[in-house]
């Protein structure tokens, strides 16, 4: 789940009072440091999108319940997730499930809308950012641990067998343009 989250937004600036936003019907409103920054894109965060090739949650800042933020899998008596949260969120009351967003957080619903709060990951970080290669191409953890620990052999061999039939030339072609994001992604910050 955090792969939505990382790397978390470096920009400091208030979260209140929430800014009105809709989109496309979805109603309801953001952060105020959100508002006025050019990351913002259609209620997602655009921040490292050449390196992630998707969009983050916005911040939210904290929310305020104390409890480890170490990532846990998700299980009920009718749900165990595919995905972690925050081990603090895991039994929280605010905890949803939403059809199409997966997991989220309904504190302070009221306030925020269609445009709900992230988990809260505290200062919790992940080794390594999840990549993602074009579809229809599959990728997975250990692909994407391996491009941040430039380990090319364990890329290909894991690349081969997620994504069967693809050669080791384009195995290698994806590592290098993998690698490319990631180092011109930080670079640019």
């Amino acid at each position: 789940m955090y792969k939505k989250y990382f790397p978390a937004c470096d920009i400091n600036g208030p979260i209140e009072p929430p800014v009105s936003f809709g989109h496309l019907g979805i109603q309801g409103a953001i952060p105020i440091k959100c508002s006025n920054c050019p990351k913002l894109f259609e209620g997602g965060c655009t921040r490292h999108i050449k390196m992630v090739g998707d969009y983050l949650y916005l911040d939210h800042g904290p929310c305020g319940i104390d409890g480890p933020s170490d990532p846990v899998i998700y299980e009920n008596a009718f749900i165990q997730s595919k995905v972690t949260v925050p081990r603090k969120c895991s039994d929280c009351q605010f905890l949803s499930v939403a059809p199409i967003w997966g997991f989220e957080c309904n504190q302070d619903a009221d306030k925020w809308g269609d445009f709900k709060r992230g988990l809260d990951w505290g200062a919790w970080k992940p080794d390594f950012i999840y990549l993602q290669l074009p579809q229809p191409k599959i990728t997975t953890r250990i692909l994407s641990q391996a491009i941040f620990e430039n380990d090319l052999l364990t890329f290909i061999r894991e690349y081969r067998r997620v994504n069967l039939g693809l050669s080791i030339q384009e195995a290698k072609a994806d590592f290098t343009i993998l690698r490319k994001r990631i180092d011109n992604d930080f670079e640019a910050c």
